[in-house]
């Protein structure tokens, strides 16, 4: 084998000042990096912009040693075959355990899902505007609850996973509320059951919060913005797999509020708590909660494949 400067190191092998800067990154502004004689390293690492170089990318000395390559991401491609980031139908075929499930406003209607109510409380699907939705409303008996559950193949906790969804609440006191992945239904008691949710709950505060279980524990996270009687996107992002796992929460255009404690990293679903969206009241008054079309892409473990 010949490489030259670049050879692997082995126990008799002579340190040098050039060997090492061959084999060692280069780090340093990019106006000083782009005026580096490029036969004498291979990798740099640019802190700030400049010379044509971006700050935090990483760059290599091509074969020729007169240009930098541009390493930190993948030029834009479009899957079109070889090449080009491979097919677009090969990205589905090597993942066939991935799904993305997501409603049209006129797939909004009750009868698509799963329905529990108690006490007073009913659910019906609402096309009085222009935004078909799903109503909770929970009738004016204290303590009555309607929940909506999604059926679908089991999500595994252990992959990363995403749900997004747009809610409008009637009111702003004596209710509570649960919307997320496999969350238990609000009338019942908390339990540390692996899930991720949105959660309202006016005894404790009135502001959107961020619970999570993991199996053996649970908690909830106070995101510090209020909820309104306006319509809300909600969006919740789970990464289960990164060094510090972790639930995103972005709520309208704001930036992300983040979870780290009690996240699910293992475990399921069940088959009808894929998604869920659980109102309840807490004061003889009905409490409507209008639920729009929502959606989930996720990682199943379920008999799929």
């Amino acid at each position: 084998m010949t490489f030259g400067l670049g050879a692997p190191w082995t126990v008799s092998t002579a340190g040098s000042a050039t060997k090492m800067n061959i084999m060692t990154t280069i780090v340093g502004a990019g106006t000083d990096i782009a005026g580096l004689d490029k036969t004498t390293f291979e990798l740099a690492f640019c802190t700030s912009t400049g010379g044509g170089l971006t700050v935090n990318h990483l760059y290599a000395v091509n074969a020729a040693q007169d240009a930098l390559i541009d390493i930190s991401g993948a030029a834009d491609h479009t899957h079109t075959g070889t090449g080009d980031g491979g097919t677009l139908e090969a990205m589905y075929r090597d993942n066939p355990t991935f799904w993305d499930i997501w409603f049209r406003y006129d797939e909004m209607v009750a009868a698509a899902w799963k329905q529990t109510t108690s006490g007073t409380a009913t659910i019906a699907s609402d096309t009085t505007g222009d935004e078909y939705s799903v109503k909770l409303l929970t009738g004016a008996t204290s303590g009555s609850g309607s929940t909506i559950e999604l059926r679908g193949y089991k999500l595994n906790f252990a992959m990363p996973s995403h749900i997004q969804f747009k809610l409008k609440m009637s009111a702003t006191t004596a209710l509570a509320l649960k919307a997320g992945v496999n969350t238990e239904t609000v009338t019942s008691a908390d339990d540390n059951t692996v899930k991720y949710e949105a959660q309202l709950c006016t005894v404790t505060n009135a502001n959107w919060n961020l619970r999570t279980a993991s199996g053996s524990n649970k908690s909830e996270s106070d995101t510090g913005t209020a909820f309104t009687t306006n319509a809300v996107s909600i969006r919740l992002e789970h990464f289960p797999t990164i060094g510090t796992p972790k639930v995103d929460m972005y709520i309208d255009s704001a930036s992300a509020f983040t979870k780290t404690s009690d996240i699910p990293i293992s475990g399921s679903t069940g088959v009808t708590s894929l998604m869920k969206f659980s109102l309840k009241n807490s004061a003889g008054a009905d409490k409507n909660c209008f639920v729009y079309p929502p959606r989930i892409r996720y990682y199943t473990n379920d008999q799929w494949i």
